[in-house]
């Protein structure tokens, strides 16, 4: 009477093959998705902040080359610009800020960049999503320089 019994048993066990490959389909695999999506998304802010901090070292140091708050002004942009060149994806928009003093010899040249990283093409959804990194740089006059 035991034996036709675990012949059941045995039918009705081996119809449960392949379900843990369905839980794993339905269950891990959104967490998995997510877990990526987060990463990219990661990457992508630590990418922009080395970006904008680049780029902030770039146009300090090309602001204190000029002579002139104006010209440390133009020249920062132009360093800025030339730095973040084809990093919408990342950087867009951007703002900068240029304190150049008096241009003085033994002063200072001060660059704040603020940079808005676009999260929202991550998501798929069309969720809004972005996120402001800021870097500052400050670069030293030369004590010894003359004028132009």
């Amino acid at each position: 009477m035991n034996a036709p019994h675990r012949r059941v048993a045995r039918r009705r066990l081996s119809g449960d093959r392949g379900s843990v490959i369905v839980e794993v389909g339905l269950g891990y695999a959104p967490i998995m998705v997510l877990a990526i999506v987060a990463v990219i998304a990661v990457v992508r802010i630590v990418s922009a902040q080395m970006d904008v901090n680049s780029a902030a070292a770039a146009a300090a140091r090309q602001a204190s080359l000029a002579y002139t708050p104006g010209a440390a002004t133009a020249g920062a942009q132009d360093a800025a610009t030339a730095t973040l060149a084809g990093r919408t994806l990342t950087c867009r928009p951007r703002t900068m800020n240029v304190n150049a003093g008096s241009m003085a010899p033994g002063g200072q040249v001060t660059v704040t960049i603020d940079c808005t990283v676009a999260l929202r093409d991550l998501f798929g959804v069309g969720l809004p999503g972005a996120l402001t990194v800021t870097s500052q740089s400050t670069q030293p006059l030369d004590i010894y320089r003359g004028q132009p």
